[in-house]
C-alpha cells in the first residue's frame, strides 16, 4: 500500500528515463489555477515553512492549515487552507507568497512521487499528471527527464526528509484497526508529528534535545520518537 490510496488522483506512471514537457510561468492563462487542488504538507515541508515565516508549528497549523484524517488508514494528515477565492492561502497576486520554502508537492508537479511499501520493501513510482484539463503548462515547453526535473525543484533535500517520515505511516498502517481509527491515538499521532515545535516543548524532559537548526535532524528524532509511541501503544492494546 501507499501513504495516499488515491492513485488516479497522480495520473500516469511514468518511466525512469523518459521525458516530458511542462512550463509554468505567469505568461499562461492557467497560472495559479493548480494551487485550487488539495496541497497535502508533510513535517519536513512544515518545518521549511515555518521557518521562513518565523513562526511556531502550532500558529503554523492553526493559520494555515486544515487538518484531516485518511478515510481508509485512519492516518492524520493536514492540508494548506483555500482562501475566498478557493485557491491556496498562501497565494498572493504574484505567484506563491513563500516560493522559495514550497512545498514538495508543489515542486514536483506535474509529476507525484508514490512510496510503495510492498512486503516491507519499499519502492519509488513516478506519476505524471496527463488528464487535467486546466493546465496549458502540459505538453509544451522544455522536455524533463524525472532527474532533471527533481534537481531543478530542489527536491533532494525534501525527498532525503520525507522518506524518513514515512516509516510512520507505514508504522501505523501495521497497528491494530481500531487504534488507527481511534480518536487519541490519531491526535496523539498529528501532535507529534505536525505540531513537533509544541511537542517537544511539552515533553522535552522526556526525549533527547532536538537540533533545531537542522531539519533533516529534527525530522530523523521525531520520527524515532514517534514509531516507539506507536510501538508502545500497541503493546499496551495487547495486554488488555
Amino acid at each position: 500500500m501507499t501513504w495516499h490510496e488515491r492513485l488516479e488522483d497522480f495520473g500516469e506512471e511514468i518511466e525512469p528515463g523518459s521525458k516530458f514537457q511542462f512550463e509554468c510561468h505567469p505568461g499562461l492563462k492557467c497560472f495559479g489555477t493548480c494551487c485550487a487542488t488539495d496541497v497535502t504538507l508533510t513535517p519536513f515541508d512544515i518545518a521549511r515553512m515555518r521557518r521562513h515565516m518565523g513562526i511556531d508549528t502550532h500558529r503554523f497549523l492553526a493559520d494555515y492549515c486544515q487538518p484531516f484524517v485518511e478515510a481508509i488508514t485512519g492516518f492524520p494528515s493536514v492540508i494548506l487552507k483555500h482562501g475566498q477565492d478557493g485557491r491556496c492561502i498562501l497565494l498572493n497576486s504574484r505567484g506563491c507568497s513563500i516560493y522559495e520554502s514550497r512545498p514538495s508537492c508543489c515542486r514536483y508537479y506535474p509529476l507525484a512521487r508514490v512510496i510503495g511499501n510492498e512486503g516491507g520493501s519499499r519502492s519509488a513510482t513516478y506519476y505524471l499528471q496527463r488528464r487535467v484539463d486546466y493546465c496549458n503548462g502540459l505538453g509544451r515547453g522544455p522536455k524533463w527527464t524525472i532527474e532533471a526535473f527533481c534537481e531543478q525543484n530542489g527536491l533532494g533535500p525534501y525527498e532525503k526528509a520525507n522518506d524518513i517520515f514515512l516509516q510512520i505511516p507505514f508504522a501505523f498502517d501495521k497497528i491494530p484497526f481500531n487504534l488507527r481509527h481511534d480518536k487519541e491515538v490519531q491526535t496523539m499521532v498529528y501532535r507529534a508529528v505536525f505540531d513537533f515545535d509544541r511537542f517537544f516543548e511539552e515533553y522535552a524532559r522526556f526525549v533527547q534535545a532536538v537540533p533545531k537548526a537542522d531539519d533533516h535532524e529534527m525530522i530523523a528524532v521525531l520520527t524515532s520518537i514517534v514509531l516507539k509511541l506507536l510501538e508502545r501503544t500497541a503493546e499496551l492494546a495487547f495486554k488488555q
